[in-house]
């Protein structure tokens, strides 16, 4: 099923490109034959007023789709140019990737006011009357300044990066993009959180230090708890070898809880942020094997029914 879904990605992918060779190909003729496409048109094909005035306006319509064409080449180059990252620190990265990001918007407006100038439009005076409408837009466009002067401190101030795993407003997750309006966040599922830059306001950065994945387990109550200890201390070594993810020794913190039938015992190991949830479950897979292996009886914890009958 996964290959069949990559195969038609494969496909889709290819068949968006040729696609887009043979428009750029065709630009290309249209190019170098425009004076005899332009002379070709100019003429009074059909007779009909109308539908040769339609006829007339073909030249300017192939290159309109001449600039698109190139926008859209220059574009894929600036995204080509995002995906160099051999030898950058991550904040060059972030800092690259919003460079080409504002990059983008450029070509994308001048592009436009290229087509528009074909099609006969001053620009020049559209421009200006453009600088009073976006400074009446700009008056009730506060928020959108905000987020675009955000994501500038952001990114130069580097108190986090493209690829850091943060918490922000609750939510967790590693950041993908950091743009000039909108920062995008994706957690362990997958799913992708955007907000607004200028909604920001305090970051937990979880990836500057290493973390520390806790886990404990409960062994009867009956069990002597300097064996269980003893046991424990003999075997965390060989434990930490078999999950490669933790980056130092890992620790016996001691006895968390008590209750009449179990003693919790709580253990910390260090790891990279990325690695904590699976580590946890590595860890506490490791210590239930230990526990079996030496015929120590351990609980999970307990869980309580609600018989919704005899409540009523």
């Amino acid at each position: 099923m996964e290959a069949r879904k990559t195969n038609h990605m494969v496909l889709k992918l290819v068949i968006h490109y040729l696609i887009l060779l043979l428009i750029t190909a065709a630009a290309i003729v249209a190019f170098f034959y425009r004076g005899d496409i332009d002379s070709f048109f100019a003429k009074k094909l059909t007779g009909v007023e109308i539908v040769d005035v339609i006829l007339n306006q073909i030249p300017l319509v192939i290159k309109s789709i001449q600039l698109i064409i190139i926008a859209i080449l220059l574009n894929l180059l600036l995204k080509g140019i995002s995906k160099i990252g051999f030898g950058l620190t991550d904040k060059t990265k972030t800092i690259i990737n919003m460079i080409l990001s504002l990059l983008k918007w450029i070509i994308i407006i001048a592009t436009i006011l290229l087509i528009l100038s074909v099609f006969g439009v001053n620009t020049t005076t559209l421009l200006a009357g453009a600088g009073i409408v976006a400074l009446i837009i700009g008056l009730g466009a506060q928020s959108l300044i905000s987020d675009i002067l955000a994501g500038i401190f952001i990114v130069f101030e580097g108190k986090y990066v493209v690829g850091d795993i943060v918490v922000i407003d609750g939510w967790r997750g590693k950041i993908t993009s950091i743009g000039i309006r909108t920062t995008e966040l994706q957690d362990i599922g997958g799913n992708i959180k955007i907000i607004n830059n200028s909604e920001i306001k305090s970051v937990i950065n979880q990836t500057k230090f290493q973390s520390v994945a806790l886990c404990s387990i409960n062994v009867s109550s009956a069990e002597k708890l300097t064996k269980v200890e003893e046991i424990i201390k003999n075997n965390l070594p060989q434990i930490r070898k078999n999950i490669p993810a933790i980056t130092e020794d890992i620790s016996y913190k001691g006895v968390q809880s008590i209750t009449d039938t179990t003693t919790e015992l709580l253990f910390g190991a260090q790891c990279y942020e990325e690695d904590l949830y699976q580590v946890q479950r590595d860890l506490q897979r490791e210590l239930k094997l230990l526990l079996d292996n030496n015929k120590i009886e351990c609980f999970a914890p307990p869980t309580y029914v609600i018989d919704e009958k005899k409540n009523k």
